[in-house]
Formats: structure tokens, sequence, C-alpha cells
């Protein structure tokens, strides 16, 4: 069983991931911006981060920065949506900047588990 945190300011859409994160049996946390986030890391110590890009007060790239300075053994996973229209160039950038895997929203629950379960395996 992993610990998994949730980033996304999108209370909707974070709960409907920790739904289907649930039903893995994973230990779950939530945050609704990168500073919540980041408090939530010190405390649960997660194995996997997913990280929304766009948010308000501190967004996914610098999020993704603090964790790979603070926290390098912690898996990521960067999400953003197609509403902004940037999303692939975001993701790309999250990438190159630490993000062991990048999430287009919307995303089916089985490329999220695919996901997961890929990157838990690698350690």
């Amino acid at each position: 069983m992993a610990r998994i945190l949730v980033i996304d300011d999108d209370l909707k859409l974070r709960r409907t991931i920790l739904k289907i994160l649930d039903s893995l049996g994973h230990e779950l946390f939530e945050a609704g911006d990168g500073n919540e986030g980041m408090a939530q890391i010190e405390r649960a110590k997660p194995n996997l981060v997913l990280t929304d890009i766009i948010m308000p007060d501190k967004e996914g790239i610098e999020t993704i920065l603090d964790i790979r300075r603070h926290y390098p053994g912690v898996k990521i996973i960067a999400m953003s949506g197609s509403g902004s229209g940037q999303a692939p160039q975001f993701l790309s950038v999250a990438r190159k900047l630490g993000a062991d895997a990048t999430l287009n929203k919307p995303f089916r629950a089985t490329e999220l588990r695919d996901i997961i379960e890929k990157l838990l395996a690698e350690g």
C-alpha cells in the first residue's frame, strides 16, 4: 500500500480522483494548492504526488520544483486540463522539471490507475 497525495484546486475532480484511488487500497491525502500540498508532504510523507499545474497561490510547476528539491524520491504525476489550450506545453515543462509522468485532463480512471501502478512498481 502506498501513500498518495492529490493536489488540485478543483474539489470535485480531486474527490473523483480520490474515489478512484480508494478502490486500489492506498492511503490517500489531499490538498487544494501547492502550499497546502507541501504541508501535507511534510506530514504524510507520500510515495507519490498527483498535482495539477494551474492552481491559485502556488501552482504545479513551482510545487514540482519544491518536491524535487526537498523530497527527491517522491514520484510525481503532473495533470493539466485542455481548457487552457496550453496543457501539452505545461505538461512538457512539468516533465522536464521533474514530473515522472503526465496526464491530460480529462483522463480515464484506467489511465490513472495504470500510470500509478507503473510508477509505484518502479520503486
